[in-house]
């Protein structure tokens, strides 16, 4: 049966990806009425491909107070190493999450594609009460009086809302319609926010001829392979979850990634079998390649589930709370930040986001009501022109966009580490140097603490 909206909500969100779903439930948890709020998504159903694979441990904590985590540990893989190396396998650094464990009740990474984590995220918030309305894409926003904004649907439809939240990704409606900027913190364009050597990737779900052992060797995590050619990464999809549920197939699944310079080209929008397979003959340990003459024992896809490139650029919004055609917008997710996938921050960072917008926002619709109730009380009356203190969310926004920046910093750090190992200077003195620092425990504790979120909640 269609989806049909309501000509009024006190809350609209529009975008039901992680962040969207996870402001939801927020809101519903800390106190707003399932019938006072509004999810929409501008996709007929929610995401069928794996994308997004990691969930940290800042990330887990925040979902956990909404009886989040618990469901989605159950599906994922607890993926407790980090590991970067060369192609003969050498160890370059090499940590483990564990060292969080004095921090944090989850001391690894969750290894769990997108679309499961949205599924259980959307049955939480079906318990709650709260459908997606989907497909409705927005197409305006005008003033509607007593500080509401209309929202214009393609279809026809209006929603009259005093609040407007923007989950609706990197190229968001509602940051547009609002005239939002949205631009690389540095003064870059978006597409010089990262060098040429690391500007592209593809990204790919594959079964691979692996035997057995050499199978357990990848099972603990992340691996990152450095050469002259390029990075090449393999995580583990493990669970049946991916293979039997997302790709109906009985292999075990495994996401394979690598960077495709600016010189080479721009990689196709689904790379194929034939074009992933020469490129990880080009860039991944030489015990996963599938020439003879290379490796005794060659490793061959043998399926392509899923591909695609990736452009990796950094950027944004110059505001995360707006007050628009009366009413008031905010920005969480990519819709108001994006960067680099090095370290699986991009979802981590919406998802916490969302999270504490929930008892923010809250507090300031109570304080609000309050504040109408005692001018009602006074006055008889309440003065549609009275503007009640916004001063909490405008904080809020400022800490989220704070930490936002703090991420687009820390995953062009990662990028350019990477970029600096992949210059054809392997030999020279200052890689050798780094190559120590990497063998420090404080150095790698330091970095994982960063990486899961811990130190910027």
């Amino acid at each position: 049966m269609p989806h049909t909206l309501p000509t009024e909500a006190q809350i609209l969100i529009v975008g039901a990806g992680p962040s969207g779903l996870a402001a939801a439930i927020s809101l519903i948890c800390n106190g707003i009425e399932p019938s006072n709020l509004s999810i929409v998504d501008c996709a007929e159903k929610g995401a069928n491909t794996s994308r997004a694979l990691a969930i940290h441990s800042a990330t887990l904590e925040a979902l956990d107070q909404y009886d989040c985590a618990s469901r989605l540990i159950e599906l994922g893989i607890k993926g407790t190493d980090w590991r970067v190396g060369d192609r003969s396998s050498s160890t370059i650094f090499e940590t483990s999450f564990g060292s969080n464990a004095p921090y944090t009740k989850y001391p690894f990474m969750l290894i769990l594609e997108q679309s499961t984590t949205e599924h259980v995220l959307e049955e939480r918030l079906r318990e709650l009460g709260v459908e997606v309305k989907r497909p409705f894409r927005v197409v305006g926003m005008r003033d509607s009086g007593d500080k509401a904004t209309s929202v214009l649907f393609e279809s026809g439809e209006i929603v009259r809302t005093k609040f407007v939240i923007g989950a609706d990704g990197v190229r968001s409606s509602v940051r547009q319609l609002s005239g939002i900027d949205f631009t690389d913190p540095d003064g870059k364009s978006i597409d010089e926010s990262v060098t040429d050597l690391v500007a592209q990737m593809v990204l790919a779900d594959v079964s691979i001829s692996l035997p057995e052992d050499q199978a357990a060797s990848y099972s603990s995590g992340l691996s990152l392979t450095t050469s002259d050619a390029g990075m090449f990464l393999l995580l583990p999809l493990g669970k049946p979850t991916v293979g039997e549920g997302l790709y109906k197939s009985s292999q075990p699944v495994y996401r394979v990634g690598f960077n495709v310079p600016r010189a080479q080209g721009e990689p196709p929008s689904k790379p194929s079998l034939e074009y992933i397979q020469r490129n990880i003959d080009q860039q991944a340990p030489f015990s996963l390649c599938s020439d003879p003459k290379v490796n005794p024992n060659p490793v061959k896809i043998t399926q392509v589930h899923w591909s695609t490139r990736l452009r990796i650029r950094s950027a944004i919004a110059d505001v995360f709370f707006k007050r628009v055609h009366g009413g008031i917008v905010l920005l969480i997710g990519d819709a108001g930040h994006v960067h680099s996938p090095a370290g699986g921050q991009g979802m981590n960072i919406g998802l916490r986001d969302a999270t504490g917008l929930g008892p923010v926002l809250v507090g300031h619709i109570r304080k609000s009501e309050k504040s109408d109730k005692e001018r009602s009380d006074e006055n008889n009356s309440t003065d549609p022109d009275a503007d009640t203190d916004t001063a909490t969310l405008k904080d809020y926004a400022a800490l989220r966009r704070m930490r936002g920046l703090e991420n687009i910093r820390l995953t062009k750090r990662m990028t350019g580490t990477i970029g600096f190992v992949l210059k054809p200077r392997l030999f020279n003195w200052p890689l050798w140097i780094f190559k120590l620092l990497l063998k420090l425990s404080v150095f790698q504790n330091m970095f994982v603490y960063r990486l899961s979120g811990l130190g910027n909640r």
